[in-house]
């Protein structure tokens, strides 16, 4: 927990720039759908699902664990979001975020409480999508920043 309340190195604080400008690009955009009346579930589903199928489509994770250290791998995201591995068993691992420059930047651009919480269950959709490129492992957020808890806990489970 020692990296948690340090101060971000200059890559990281990069990174997490990039990520706000594109939380809030990623509101516009589903903004932009709604309004056309778009099927925002099925359109978040074939993009942010796929996108994160496809990031993890050429990884292996056959434990828990495997997939909590894909998630948290040590550098600058790692560092961004402020990660941190609470356990990592083979059929149950869990990881906390202690920071999320999404659910920052969109607080900051003036969204309401329920718009964040919204956006950020859409934008997790992506995490689903690298976690079915593992259909032995089942992986849920029971706890999210962007719904007022103080960390996003992602809880992975070995079927």
């Amino acid at each position: 927990m020692s990296n948690i309340c340090k101060e971000l190195s200059e890559g990281a604080k990069g990174l997490a720039a990039g990520i706000a400008d594109r939380a809030v690009w990623f509101h516009l955009l589903v903004q932009a759908a709604e309004n056309q009346k778009v099927d925002i579930d099925k359109f978040t589903d074939d993009a942010i699902f796929t996108f994160g199928k496809n990031l993890f489509s050429d990884k292996k994770a056959e434990t828990a664990a495997d997939f909590v250290n894909l998630m948290t791998e040590p550098g600058i995201g790692r560092e961004a979001f402020a990660q941190e591995v609470i356990l990592d068993g083979e059929d149950h691992a869990i990881a906390h975020f202690h920071a999320c420059p999404l659910v920052q930047a969109w607080k900051a651009y003036g969204l309401s409480d329920e718009r964040v919480a919204y956006l950020c269950d859409l934008a997790s959709k992506g995490d689903f999508g690298r976690a079915s490129n593992f259909p032995n492992l089942e992986i849920s957020f029971p706890k999210k920043i962007a719904h007022g808890d103080e960390v996003c806990e992602l809880d992975v489970v070995r079927k």
